[in-house]
């Protein structure tokens, strides 16, 4: 711990820290960043598919179902789907909230608060994960980091333009993931808690209220108005209804707090960091109406977590300074201070926490980058890619196969997840087949378990590819929450296979 006090004794030294812990967190997210660091199973690979086919002139909801929000597709689409570069943008994105993050931690902590903040968004396992992915929740946590910033500025000073911009920023990260939309009920619920506080609710507090919901509002109506508001709530809202509640998918939040153990610091002593500020209480708001929504939420994924991260790791930071205490720089005497300040024991095991957690997570980052291997989705891509044309139409059971290859999947069957609705049928996949004169289709995953569909390609002029031929790569090296893409089958039309000289098993002994 003395370490991160003397990184900012002097400006200078401040100032290298700083851009030691961003090229850091950028080295992690862009080493690489072609091979897949831990997947997120098919979703990646449905992302980048929609994406595709808008650049090919697909429409969202109407053409292409679709379960979520808009905005990163058409993001994703201006660059037509390509997975290396989306995957660099999104993670240059997390690098630039981190830096936000860092901002509005020294504004509350000081020098120490900002470089731990940076330290533990540089290592945070969740945030790495999602920042080298084309990811929604990675996409919608960086949004909010930038609603964090500025809604320190509308704390501290009152400035209606940072509410708006505040606003804005959660606006958009709803745009992209309807999750987003808790930093807007988090917003509306600092302003209630503030007036019970104040024990008053003045005017100008409800016009800033206002401005800011408004100002939230304004990228999905816009996209309502352009795609259609019924289409759009029926994909986005309506389609994710239909969800059983997994009582045993909440033991993501353990692993993410887990993997995070500084974070837990300032969950046990928010009652400790309630009254050092506005800016402070937000961060306690976020997190708890975040935190809220997971536990009561049906369905939560590990990577849904990410949300958790901008906010927790603010206040992880600030209370790293605090336990930090007597170090020069230090001046923010909270109510915290003085808890730890009289408890030597508590102050220790703060310390011991924070450190475990700092090695651990560098640890396992280390380990993930180190430890990559060429992923079987490129190798299979790699394979595709010989056989087709770009126009031609594939079947994958990860969409992450085609869009390596630069194919497309028919629009129907893009979304090929285990918890989808309407679930993918037999009858769907024929469909598909026989509309768009699919060539190749690419058996993994779930594709395996649909009962009958074997047996249709075999009876509709499709044969079996050795598996030899095809290759394999490497499965995620910290793939702890997904399970293994092998084995994969291709499955190519007998004019493709005689075309190409591809070589077929049997049909007699094929899967």
């Amino acid at each position: 711990m003395s370490l991160l006090a003397s990184l900012t004794e002097t400006r200078r030294r401040t100032i290298i820290a700083v851009l030691l812990v961003l090229a850091f967190a950028a080295a992690l997210r862009l080493y690489n960043i072609g091979w897949s660091y831990s997947n997120n199973g098919v979703d990646e690979g449905v992302m980048l598919q929609r994406a595709l086919l808008i650049s090919r002139d697909y429409d969202l909801y109407t053409d292409i179902p679709c379960d979520q929000a808009p905005l990163a597709f058409y993001f994703g689409a201006l660059l037509k789907g390509d997975v290396v570069t989306l995957r660099a943008l999104n993670a240059a994105l997390s690098v630039a909230a981190i830096a936000a993050c860092m901002f509005v931690a020294r504004k509350i902590g000081g020098d120490i608060a900002m470089v731990a903040t940076g330290v533990f968004l540089a290592v945070d396992f969740a945030f790495i994960r999602e920042s080298r992915l084309f990811s929604l929740d990675g996409m919608a946590a960086y949004l909010l980091a930038f609603a964090l910033l500025s809604f320190y500025y509308y704390a501290k000073r009152g400035d209606r333009l940072a509410v708006f911009v505040a606003g804005l920023f959660v606006g958009l990260s709803t745009a992209v993931k309807l999750l987003g939309g808790l930093g807007i009920i988090a917003l509306v619920l600092f302003f209630v808690l503030e007036a019970v506080r104040e024990r008053s609710f003045k005017a100008s507090k409800a016009v800033d209220l206002g401005i800011m919901v408004g100002a939230s509002a304004v990228p999905l109506t816009l996209f309502m108005v352009a795609l259609g508001p019924s289409e759009m709530l029926q994909g986005m809202l309506f389609d994710q209804t239909h969800r059983e509640f997994e009582p045993l998918f909440k033991l993501s939040i353990l692993a993410y707090l887990g993997l995070n153990l500084t974070y837990i610091l300032p969950i046990a002593y928010a009652r400790e960091l309630w009254g050092v500020g506005p800016e402070v209480r937000y961060l306690i708001v976020v997190t708890g109406v975040i935190l809220a929504f997971m536990i009561l939420n049906p369905l939560v994924f590990f990577h849904h977590m990410v949300l958790l991260s901008p906010a927790l790791a603010i206040l992880g930071g600030f209370v790293t300074a605090e336990t930090v205490m007597f170090k020069k720089g230090h001046t923010h005497k909270s109510k915290l201070y003085h808890v730890l300040k009289k408890d030597v024991t508590l102050r220790r095991f703060a310390t011991l926490v924070i450190m475990i957690d700092i090695v651990a997570s560098m640890g396992l980052a280390f380990y993930g980058v180190a430890a990559q291997g060429e992923p079987s989705e490129i190798v299979y891509a790699e394979k595709l890619r010989t056989i087709t044309d770009q126009d031609d139409w594939v079947i994958s059971g990860d969409p992450l196969i085609a869009t390596y290859a630069d194919r497309q999947v028919p629009p129907e069957v893009v979304n090929v997840a285990y918890r989808r609705y309407p679930q993918l049928t037999l009858e769907d996949l024929e469909q598909a087949i026989e509309k768009y004169n699919v060539s190749v289709v690419v058996l993994c995953f779930r594709l395996k378990e649909i009962e009958g569909f074997v047996q249709y390609l075999r009876d509709n002029n499709f044969t079996m590819v050795v598996p030899w031929w095809i290759g394999t790569g490497d499965d995620t090296v910290l793939d702890m929450f997904e399970g293994s893409i092998d084995p994969t089958y291709f499955y190519v039309k007998v004019s493709v296979a005689e075309e190409y000289d591809i070589p077929t098993i049997n049909p007699k002994s094929a899967i």
